[in-house]
């Protein structure tokens, strides 16, 4: 037993330099510009000392740890900051949740947008900031550079998550697509839910949520039981929730999938983009 403890007093220090070797690799080298790696690593329990307003929301996407980094060229600062969340789909949230539709978009990683003196874009589990940081503003170009190369260097997989693909291309609200981790609607049942927002043929919200079998039916059950039952008709397989807080709800549940609208009344309109986001299911 003393031999085993010995040989973990041993090793340890070595986990320890391999890990903060691996923090450092997510930070590469830029010709011209002096990197520095902030040591503290944020995680779920103190970042609102970071981000104190939004910390609920990045928190609510699973977050997991934030790493920090700084490239100083004379007077000039660009900050990185690497958010790392659970899954792709939980950073993908994120993004769109802060991802503006009038911010130009930006062809870096999975998917970008820009602002002033910012560059923002999303790479597999990490939601990137790119930031002017310095008394001297850097150029854009200064920016974008060290955000290809971050995104390089983190080497995550290029895509939007699946399901955000499977919403019909007719109609669509541009940059509304979005996930939902917890509370979709307001409720502690629902989560998971990808959705769309549509100007024709009606205006209204597309969503679908991804279980298992037995969980998206329970997750129909707590509905229906929540809203009273005698809010509840149901037309084939097609439901129509009255919810005091929503409005009309259209349901469908296909497999291990929850398929449904708000914001419209049109139950025929509703019924139409149900079955044409089935019909693009996995």
């Amino acid at each position: 037993m003393i031999k085993k403890i010995w040989i973990l007093l041993l090793l340890f220090p070595c986990f320890c330099i391999n890990a903060h070797a691996e923090d450092v690799k997510l930070f590469p080298e830029v010709s011209g510009w002096k990197m520095k790696v902030e040591q503290r690593v944020y995680n779920a329990s103190d970042l609102w000392e970071l981000i104190n307003g939004a910390a609920d929301i990045f928190l609510s996407y699973y977050f997991q740890d934030l790493h920090i980094a700084e490239y100083t060229s004379k007077n000039k600062i660009i900050r990185v900051e690497l958010y790392r969340h659970l899954t792709a789909d939980d950073t993908y949230g994120i993004y769109t949740a802060e991802r503006m539709p009038d911010y130009p978009q930006v062809q870096v990683g999975s998917q970008g947008y820009k602002s002033q003196g910012v560059l923002n874009f999303l790479a597999g589990n990490y939601y990137v900031k790119v930031m002017s940081a310095g008394v001297e503003e850097a150029d854009e170009s200064a920016i974008a550079l060290i955000a290809e190369k971050v995104n390089t260097s983190l080497a995550q997989p290029v895509g939007l998550p699946v399901l955000s693909q499977v919403f019909p291309d007719e109609g669509k609200v541009y940059l509304s697509d979005t996930y939902i981790a917890q509370n979709f609607m307001g409720y502690s049942f629902f989560h998971n839910a990808f959705s769309v927002k549509y100007e024709k043929p009606v205006q209204l919200q597309l969503f679908v949520i991804r279980l298992t079998e037995d969980e998206t039916g329970k997750m129909l059950e707590q509905y229906i039981k929540t809203v009273k039952e005698d809010k509840v008709s149901q037309k084939n397989d097609l439901y129509r929730v009255d919810d005091m807080f929503n409005g009309p709800v259209f349901l469908k549940k296909k497999d291990n999938y929850l398929i449904g609208t708000v914001n419209t009344t049109d139950e025929s309109a509703a019924a139409g983009m149900i079955d044409r986001l089935i019909q693009n299911l996995p």
